[in-house]
Formats: C-alpha cells, structure tokens, sequence
C-alpha cells in the first residue's frame, strides 16, 4: 500500500524510468538464466562423457587381458578426487581403484547387464563435503570376468562455472542497468519538456485573456496533437467566453429597458398620483415583457445545461402541430394550414413544444396571410417545418438568427414583444435532442416568406397517410 503511494507520488518521468529499468532487468534475468542453464547442461553432458570415455578405457583392456595384470596406474585418472575409476570382481569386491580411493568400498551398488550402462548423479563424500558426482557403470566380460568398471567425477567444477558466470553476468548488469536508467530519464525528460511548457503557458493563462496560445512543438506525434488540441480547446474557450459576455451584456441591456420603464412610471406615478390609471397598463405590459424575458431566459439555461436530464419518453409531433396550429387559429385571423403527418420521437414533450410554439409564433409575428404547419418523416428524420409569407430573412443572415438577442431590424420582433431568444430556443431544445434546427430554402423558387424547420432522429414510423 505504502509502495504504491510512493510511486504514485512520483512524477512521470520516474515511473517511465523505473518501469523501463525494472522491464529491462527481468529480460536480463531470463537471459542470464537460459545462459546459465546451458551452460550447464553442456557442461553436465562434457562431465558424463569424459567418466564414459574413462570407463571404456579400462573396459577395453579388461575385455582383451582380464584383470590379472591390471595396476593402480591403468585406474588412474587425475590423481585426485576429482576424477576416479574402480573396478569390482563379480562378487562386487574392488579389485583395482584409483590411488585416491584405495580401500574405498565400492562407489556405487548399480550392476548393469554387461554391454550395458547406468549413469547416476550420487553424493559420494570422497571429499568429506557430500559433493555431487557423475557414475558411469559399464558391465564387461573378459579373462577372469565378469567385471563391473565404476567412473565417476564431480560436478563442482559445473556449479563453479556457472556460479561464476552468473556473478560474472550479474556483475555487467549492473552498469548496463544504469546506463539504461540515465538514458531512459533523459529520453523522457526531453520529451516531456514541451509538454511542461504548455503546461506553464496555461497556468500563466487568466480567465480574463484567453488569447494566448500553447507553443507548438515541431513534427506530428502525440505531444504535437496534444499541443493543438490545447490550442482549439483554448480557442473554444475563448469563443464561449466571448458569447457569454455578448449575453451577459445582451440580457443586461434587455432587462434594464423595461426595468427603466418600470421605474419611471412607477416615479410619475408617486410623484402625479392622478396619472397613475393611464400608467398601469404600461407597467403590466412591461411586467409582461420582463416576465417573458425571464423565462426565455431560464429556458436558455436549461439548454445549455448538459447535466439537466428532463424526464424523457416517445413524443408524437404531429399531435404538438395540430394543437399549435388551433392555437394560433383562435388568437389571430390568419389562414393557418396544417398537414400534420405522423412523426413519433424521444425526448421532452415539454421543450419540443416549447420549440414548436416559438417558431409558430415567429411565423405568425412576420406573416402576411398565411402560415404552415408541417410534420413528417424522411429517412431517419421526423421534420418540423414552420413557414410564413411574410418579409423572409436574408440569405446573410440565416445562420446569425439563431443566434441570441439578433434582431435582423427594429420592427422584426421588438414590436410584437419578442426577446430575441425565441429561434436560439428553438435551436438548444433540438441539439438537446440530437438534432438540429435551420432555415430553408422556400419549397417554390422565388415564393416570399421564411421557413424554419426541425430535424430529429425518428424512433417510429407509423404506417398511416398524412392527414
């Protein structure tokens, strides 16, 4: 646990270091050990092969003279323990051995059938410290026969090879390690130093000048791409920073209008009691206006809120025309055509008719005669079209209107009480929902008017003709 803090403290260039010195460490470790392990087999196989060949030696002389003129001398291997020879009667008594075994009972108890050989790997004390020995027993029939030739020598010299060349391997690791170390944190370092630039260029950033930029760090690998992605992620910063002072300024400028009205009727009034009847209509009227502001307002909030979650379920937006469109019939006298086909989506009945009531509205502030009211589905999309016949907007500005507090002139909504804020609604409340809301092309070449339309993915489709 503690351990774990402590890396988790370190920086990365360390933990990048550890982790390469220890990754690096682990493959010595499996190449010093598959060295080792070959080494000592191959050697293993040299030890079996001189006792064999030692054995043989004397196997062939017995074969061809028996043992009566067999020495000490015939036997003799090294002088020493290291290497002996003794060879057994067929009562399994030593009749000659090495001069260093002499009077040595016999080395091992293995009889093999003659022609034949048996290899073990016993601790045969002939040193007093239990060392391992390699014992080839040969069976061979000769003059006198048959006799069991016994050749042994020891495994030390195995394990002191490879326990040198392990130390050996272990020894070259070391500086290996460290150089590996030094290189890798260096390495690191110098590739970790753009990254602390950017980092000091963004804490030298204020929330007040967004306009500075990370530097951009030369080729095109991930610290680069992180480099520009900093840069549009600053940039996006800087737009949306932008935008809300525009609003804040915007909605300050909108609220303090009827605010001043407010309070200046409310002072003549104090002031000249008897006009205070002919003053009232204008404060409800700006009340209104202030009210609606208010809650266009509100609504905007909600849009740009990505962590509020209205209650979502399957919204019929034929039935949100048909029910705007009788509206809007009752409350003015202009021709209101509706072909309401079937478009079912997900989302918040609640905001989408909102969405759909501002456009309806919109449509009948600027139209002449006549508004449509249109849904249906095409392809993957259940459509919202809303037109009038009135002035229409400018292909110029057909993007800009749905930006907040636009008014394209004086008289476009100012006097019919609007906020500026309707069409921005309407375009939150359909990027809420995964789609999108735009101005379109009239349906007839050159017909007057403006055209909104919303587009949201369809979840149904249902097999019935438009009304």
């Amino acid at each position: 646990m503690k351990l774990g803090k402590v890396i988790a403290a370190t920086g990365v260039r360390m933990r990048t270091t550890a982790v390469a010195v220890f990754a690096l460490a682990l493959a010595i470790a499996a190449a010093l050990a598959i060295v080792v392990v070959l080494l000592e087999e191959s050697l293993d196989r040299s030890v079996t092969e001189s006792a064999r060949g030692t054995g043989r030696q004397v196997a062939i002389q017995l074969v061809r003279e028996g043992a009566r003129d067999l020495s000490a001398s015939d036997v003799a291997s090294t002088g020493d323990t290291e290497a002996v020879t003794q060879v057994l009667n067929a009562q399994g008594r030593p009749i000659a051995s090495d001069p260093a075994i002499v009077g040595h009972p016999p080395l091992t108890s293995a009889r093999p059938t003659i022609g034949h050989e048996t290899v073990e790997t016993l601790p045969l004390g002939l040193n007093g410290d239990g060392d391992d020995y390699r014992v080839v027993s040969q069976e061979v029939n000769g003059p006198g026969g048959p006799f069991t030739v016994i050749s042994a020598r020891s495994l030390e010299p195995v394990t002191e090879a490879s326990t040198r060349l392990t130390l050996l391997l272990g020894l070259i690791a070391v500086p290996l390690l460290a150089i590996a170390g030094l290189a890798v944190y260096r390495a690191v370092g110098s590739a970790l130093r753009p990254v602390e630039r950017m980092r000091r260029t963004v804490a030298e950033i204020s929330t007040r000048d967004l306009e500075a930029r990370v530097p951009l760090p030369p080729g095109g690998d991930e610290v680069h791409r992180l480099a520009v992605t900093l840069n549009e992620m600053l940039g996006r910063l800087a737009s949306a920073q932008a935008a809300q002072r525009r609003f804040v300024a915007d909605a300050s400028h909108e609220l303090r209008s009827p605010l001043s009205t407010i309070s200046t009727a409310l002072d003549v009034s104090g002031r000249h009691p008897e006009s205070t009847e002919e003053l009232v209509p204008v404060i409800a009227r700006e009340t209104a206006r202030l009210r609606e502001l208010v809650d266009d307002l509100l609504m905007l909030a909600r849009t740009d809120d990505a962590t509020d979650r209205p209650s979502r379920t399957e919204v019929d937006l034929d039935d949100i025309v048909r029910a705007e469109a009788e509206r809007v019939r009752g409350e003015c006298a202009l021709d209101v055509e509706v072909r309401a086909g079937p478009a079912k989506v997900y989302g918040s009945e609640a905001q989408l008719r909102r969405a759909v009531r501002n456009l309806v509205d919109n449509a009948r502030g600027h139209a002449r005669d006549r508004i449509r009211v249109a849904s249906s589905v095409h392809g993957d999309l259940a459509v919202v079209e809303v037109s009038d016949d009135g002035p229409g907007v400018g292909e110029a500005d057909r993007d800009r209107i749905f930006e907040r507090f636009v008014r394209l002139d004086a008289s476009r909504q100012r006097g019919h009480g609007g906020t500026g804020l309707g069409l921005p609604i309407v375009a939150g409340i359909a990027a809420r929902h995964g789609g999108r809301a735009r101005y379109a092309a009239a349906e007839e070449p050159g017909a007057p008017g403006a055209r909104f339309v919303i587009e949201l993915p369809v979840i149904a489709v249902p097999e019935e003709e438009e009304d």
